[in-house]
């Protein structure tokens, strides 16, 4: 993340015997969104090159990550060991990082969730979603576990301009079995009846400090494979449904 301080990269010198040796290293940014040395990160290894003794089989190369305040979006590069001495390279010889920008327009709602609701089952629901950015599209993001126990594909949901409201299309295909196929149904409000049919979404009241509230019912619904002919609900999360982030 861009506001970490320090990343450290282990490289291993493995050797029975003890053996001396050294490796250097190399950066190269990526060809579209390349991270620049001395405005994304600067090197902590001066030299480049590492040095293993047999009391110290392991080095590490250092990355210090700069937080710019700038929107630019991930940047990325490539390090890869070469001109070994005293040693043959492994199959691991590169590594790629990426630097994710955290004044993403939507940072404040990206991360884990502590979602807490009613079950249309009864009883409490209480469980953990992830929200992730999507790689393109800034007012669009990635839903991890919508349904709790019942969320095995992720699903996409949109932005509003204002920041303020969270939209998730229905019908999307939210968990896969071999005997069904299942996608996100829902109803208008809590313990709705009018159903909220294709073409339209799940709304999410979205505050400042990135709780999320979830006004409308929703549910993974089961339909048999590869046919219209419905089976059942694996879960039903009542409206009014909290999500926190962690």
């Amino acid at each position: 993340a861009e506001t970490s301080q320090k990343l450290e990269i282990p490289v291993m010198l493995t050797s029975l015997s003890g053996l001396q040796g050294s490796v250097d290293f190399v950066i190269t940014p990526d060809s579209v969104a390349g991270a620049v040395e001395g405005i994304h990160y600067t090197i902590g290894n001066e030299s480049r090159t590492l040095t293993f003794t047999k009391d110290e089989p392991v080095q590490n190369i250092v990355i210090n990550i700069i937080d710019n305040d700038v929107f630019e979006g991930d940047k990325l590069f490539t390090i890869e060991l070469t001109n070994v001495q005293n040693a043959k390279l492994g199959a691991n010889k590169k590594c790629v990082v990426t630097i994710e920008d955290d004044e993403h327009p939507l940072a404040f709602i990206l991360g884990s969730f502590t979602g807490k609701s009613e079950s249309g089952f009864g009883g409490e629901l209480d469980w953990t979603l992830t929200i992730e950015k999507d790689a393109e599209n800034l007012q669009k993001i990635w839903i991890s576990n919508l349904v709790p126990g019942a969320s095995s594909i992720k699903v996409y949901g949109t932005v509003n301009d204002e920041k303020t409201e969270l939209h998730i299309p229905v019908g999307q295909d939210i968990y896969s079995t071999s005997s069904y196929d299942c996608k996100i149904r829902a109803f208008y409000g809590y313990d709705g009846e009018e159903e909220i049919t294709s073409g339209g979404y799940i709304t999410g009241k979205i505050a400042e400090d990135g709780t999320i509230t979830i006004l409308d019912d929703y549910g993974t619904y089961a339909y048999y494979k590869g046919t219209t002919t419905g089976a059942g609900w694996y879960e039903y999360v009542m409206g009014n449904a909290v999500w926190k982030k962690n």
